[in-house]
């Protein structure tokens, strides 16, 4: 969800929406094309989260085209982090339908100054590291992944809100300095730079926001969005082993490693996971070991 909207009541649904087989209930959110409401399948009486095409868009052969795309590539990717698509309505009214997406999610957990307990917050890291692997695998990529972006069911699993957010990696390139990221987990090469833009941009969001969930602050949150995002791509990270220095070796080299400023030098999604599951076994000096040092490399001086 690009956006969220406030919750509401059945009374301010739109007069006209009706989807065959499903009682719309509230709205939950919206993005660029589509308004995601809480709904119940009659027929079993579940509870689950409905996107519609927007009222103003129901003539628009673009936005049809675009919510048929969504909608064919969500089906398509399954993984126990990502939100689960349950039906599809490819007639008029254009319809998708996902398990319940809760009000929690990774933003909602976290307050100003509060670290979670690192054990949790691995375990949060560790399923969107999980689901993001996949989608590299598939050749996509999540264009904005931010902690508002995985909601937590009931159970306290995270699921990565996909939505109209996952891209291939050649889309992603041409979003370059365009700020359409959360300014406080962007990549440095996703404002400018002569890096190229791929998996390795995640590896960095997802450093950034482990960073959060343990220090408590985002490593940049000082002026605007540009001023913030231009600070991911000029100053150094800034140490989480000065905010919390009593982390695990293996935690810190970790987020270290993940958010080094040159992508190259940075891990793999699939091995991020492996040194995840490591840190929770305990085997910490194995976590630490693989990527901690940087690899020499040649670079122009940024401006």
């Amino acid at each position: 969800m690009t956006s969220t909207i406030g919750f509401g009541t059945a009374d301010e649904l739109p007069v006209s929406l009706q989807i065959p087989g499903y009682r719309l209930r509230r709205p939950v959110g919206s993005d660029a094309v589509g308004l995601w409401f809480d709904c119940e399948q009659t027929s079993l009486g579940r509870k689950l989260t409905i996107k519609v095409l927007k009222p103003q868009y129901e003539q628009h052969a673009g936005a049809h085209r675009d919510f048929l795309a969504e909608m064919d590539r969500l089906i398509e990717l399954q993984h126990p982090h990502l939100l689960t698509v349950i039906d599809s309505r490819r007639e008029d009214p254009l319809a998708l339908v996902t398990e319940r997406i809760t009000a929690q999610t990774l933003a909602t957990m976290l307050e100003p100054g509060k670290p979670i307990p690192p054990d949790e917050a691995l375990k949060h890291a560790l399923g969107c590291a999980q689901a993001l692997a996949y989608l590299h695998s598939e050749g996509f990529t999540h264009k904005n992944f931010t902690p508002r972006l995985v909601s937590i069911s009931s159970g306290g699993v995270g699921r990565i809100v996909t939505f109209r957010n996952i891209v291939p990696f050649k889309e992603l390139a041409a979003l370059r300095s365009k700020l359409v990221q959360d300014p406080l987990y962007i990549a440095p090469e996703q404002i400018g730079g002569e890096d190229e833009i791929g998996p390795k941009a995640s590896t960095y969001q997802l450093g950034a926001i482990l960073f959060h969930l343990l220090a408590g602050a985002a490593p940049h949150s000082t002026g605007d969005a540009k001023a913030i995002a231009l600070a991911h791509y000029r100053e150094p990270f800034p140490s989480l082993k000065s905010r919390q220095p009593f982390l695990k070796s293996g935690i810190l080299d970790l987020v270290g490693a993940c958010t080094r400023k040159d992508p190259v030098e940075r891990p793999e999604m699939s091995e991020v996971v492996e040194r995840i599951e490591a840190i929770l076994e305990g085997k910490d000096d194995d976590a630490g070991g693989a990527t901690s040092a940087p690899r020499a490399r040649r670079r122009r001086r940024r401006r």
